[in-house]
């Protein structure tokens, strides 16, 4: 439940696959193909414009090329580094009133909802810790509830009573959050991996 943009990271691990196939094939090729490594040379010569022996022009348009590739490459790590992320949201609910012809807004906090349903969840006897995280979905708030149960307690008693408890939370908030539910195998002090239900 994130909110990273799945067309974004498939498109950065494409470039980024690609720009790493690329360079193994040409490793490949300036040791077993001479012109490639004729070319790799004729390459590396172009490479002293860079330094502090080469003419003006020659110099400024190299540490051009190299500056703005670095510019480029800033700019693509920004853009990616900004769309990922957990998707976490700081409200739940955010009702200018518009769509109910009702003047006024509602927003509730995040913090609100989670405190309330760590409390309630968090008073079942079979529950022996638990983290309750609001992300941004599609565009909708949506709850995560991670249940660490006690050793021997049932996990479809837990299913039933946060059902319970959701459903009482929509009734006051006066509209239905998908939750996502996750109860961690095998009770509190567990080694054994989480499954989610």
């Amino acid at each position: 439940m994130n909110a990273t943009n799945r067309g974004l990271g498939r498109t950065a691990l494409v470039v980024v696959g690609l720009a790493l196939f690329v360079a193994g094939v040409a490793t490949i090729l300036v040791q077993t193909v001479p012109a490639a490594a004729s070319a790799w040379h004729d390459a590396a010569r172009s490479l002293a414009d860079l330094g502090s022996g080469a003419s003006r022009e020659a110099s400024v348009t190299a540490w051009t090329w190299v500056l703005g590739g670095g510019v480029v490459l800033a700019v693509l790590a920004l853009v990616v580094l900004s769309a990922l992320g957990g998707g976490r949201t700081g409200t739940v609910v955010d009702d200018d009133g518009s769509s109910d012809g009702v003047a006024g807004s509602v927003r509730i906090d995040a913090a609100a909802v989670q405190h309330a349903l760590s409390t309630a969840v968090g008073a079942m006897p079979e529950v022996g810790s638990l983290a309750v995280d609001v992300h941004r979905v599609r565009g909708r708030s949506a709850l995560r509830i991670r249940v660490h149960p006690r050793r021997g307690a049932s996990p479809r008693a837990i299913t039933s009573g946060v059902e319970g408890i959701v459903a009482d939370l929509d009734a006051l908030l006066g509209d239905r959050l998908p939750v996502l539910l996750e109860i961690a195998r095998g009770g509190s002090g567990s080694g054994r991996t989480d499954r989610v239900r």
